[in-house]
């Protein structure tokens, strides 16, 4: 310990040598972990902006979608059951489902009772289901909203190949089946 000097008759205190440098040694310590910390966080709110950007995506932007239009979609030929994408494009060309029917959601109906009107549609039209089954084709119904559909709401009856495969011309020589 360093010699005390005397100051009328007392002992000043003095910090000895290790005791000087203890806040400086911590203050440079710490600045280390606080720049740690900082650069943590940002890497973090940097990781979850970027997480937003390609996980968040605007509701789907639906083209007019009547009896007999054809669309393309990653989503409809995979046979998901949300759509990120959707487009409409003539029959003639390359497509993964066809809309044959509108259909109007009535009180207490769901998707599956309307994935059943939406069958009988296709009886209706002439395509049974040992049809639909032969040529490896099934009927879906396609609501056209964002939002879960309810009472009023339109939606769509297509048929898709269940292996996902596109399909070329129109499967249905649909007119307007309500």
């Amino acid at each position: 310990m360093a010699q005390q000097p005397t100051w009328r008759g007392h002992r000043a205190p003095v910090e000895d040598a290790e005791g000087a440098t203890s806040d400086a040694t911590s203050r440079r310590r710490r600045w280390p972990l606080v720049a740690g910390v900082v650069l943590a966080l940002a890497v973090v709110a940097g990781c979850a902006a970027l997480t937003g950007r390609l996980v968040h995506h605007d509701a789907v932007r639906l083209p007019t979608i009547v009896v007999g239009t054809c669309l393309t979609s990653p989503d409809l030929a995979t046979g998901s059951s949300s759509l990120r994408k959707l487009g409409a494009v003539d029959c003639a060309k390359t497509h993964d489902a066809e809309v044959f029917a509108l259909r109007t959601m009535g009180s207490g109906d769901d998707l599956a009772t309307i994935g059943w009107r939406c069958l009988g549609a296709a009886e209706d039209l002439g395509v049974g289901a040992s049809a639909l089954d032969s040529r490896s084709l099934e009927v879906r119904p396609l609501a056209l909203t964002d939002t879960t559909p309810t009472t009023g709401d339109t939606v769509a009856c297509f048929v898709r190949h269940s292996g996902g495969t596109p399909l070329r011309g129109a499967v249905f020589s649909t007119g307007s089946s309500q």
